[in-house]
């Protein structure tokens, strides 16, 4: 191959000459180039045929470290090229498999309650504070809490109290029965004190106070069985509220009711030490108990057995 100077070039001609035998390629120069115009020609042939480079030049590059033996603004051609910045960019080869590690990294996350690393699939996110845990987790702790009768689960970590676990979001990571029972309980902590139960353990229906009418006598719509509904419990018929809230809770059961009410009507009398009901047929009011407690008859207040005047009612 001859490459001629142009009209008027001081430079003369070069002839390059290639061997397809020994694989070499030889440049002849002229005896007129400079040692650096040299140099440049050697750097022209070896951008267009590194592999051909010129036995010399193979030479003198064999004693230099490997990093000399390319000319200047030549890379490694194993090596990709820098960016704009002058910065080296990663290879093909490990690109894809770090941007996979990343992913991989990316699409976990670690949970704090158990502490294992989980896909971001299961993540929970609490509302009003945006801690995460797994799914797993969370509904374990909110059956705990459900199990204790609270309704309003807060965030599970111990430090946050403005977090709140929302019922609706744990319909999947909650068994059916808890999540009834924690809708149930939810629905009471928002009625408040408006909210009473049926006093019979049979029935104990939720039932609902408008407090509009105050009222004592009233009637379950569930079990149609009638309750106090300022005493919250079965209906005590002849007898008063205050008198019921007096008395103790041995003593207010059907059977015992139905005695007090047939002593009221009989006029009999409560020892005030023993609580046994005396009955007196004729004489005075001082009443000696079986307990040896005197008292009276009228008031059931404690007398003194030397004192027929009882300074409590005055008879």
């Amino acid at each position: 191959m001859e490459a001629a100077a142009a009209d008027g070039d001081p430079y003369v001609p070069i002839y390059i000459s290639s061997d397809e035998e020994d694989g070499q390629a030889h440049a002849y120069f002229a005896q007129s180039y400079s040692p650096e115009e040299i140099e440049i020609q050697e750097a022209i042939l070896l951008s267009l045929d590194p592999s051909r480079a010129p036995a010399a030049t193979a030479t003198a590059s064999s004693s230099a470290p490997p990093s000399s033996s390319r000319p200047t603004g030549v890379s490694n051609p194993r090596e990709p090229p820098p960016d704009r910045k002058g910065k080296r960019q990663i290879s093909s080869e490990d690109g894809p498999r770090g941007r996979r590690k990343k992913r991989s990294k990316r699409s976990r996350f670690n949970c704090a309650i158990c502490f294992e690393m989980v896909e971001v699939s299961e993540k929970f996110v609490v509302s009003h504070c945006a801690h995460a845990f797994c799914n797993s987790c969370v509904g374990r702790y909110v059956a705990g809490k459900i199990a204790e009768n609270v309704a309003v689960v807060g965030c599970p970590d111990p430090g946050c109290e403005e977090g709140v676990v929302e019922m609706d979001l744990c319909r999947d990571i909650v068994p059916p029965e808890l999540f009834d029972r924690w809708n149930v309980a939810l629905c009471e902590n928002m009625l408040g004190d408006d909210k009473l139960y049926c006093p019979f353990k049979d029935c104990s229906a939720l039932l609902i106070n408008d407090a509009t009418v105050k009222i004592r006598e009233t009637e379950c719509p569930h079990c149609h069985r009638l309750f106090c509904a300022r005493c919250r419990v079965p209906w005590h018929d002849g007898i008063k509220c205050k008198a019921f809230r007096n008395l103790g809770d041995d003593e207010k059961g059907e059977d015992d009711l139905m005695l007090k009410k047939l002593a009221d009507k009989k006029k009999w009398q409560r020892c005030p030490k023993c609580k046994m009901y005396v009955s007196r047929r004729s004489g005075c009011l001082l009443i000696k108990c079986r307990c040896k407690q005197y008292f009276c008859y009228h008031c059931a207040a404690p007398m003194d057995k030397n004192i027929h005047f009882c300074n409590n009612c005055k008879s």
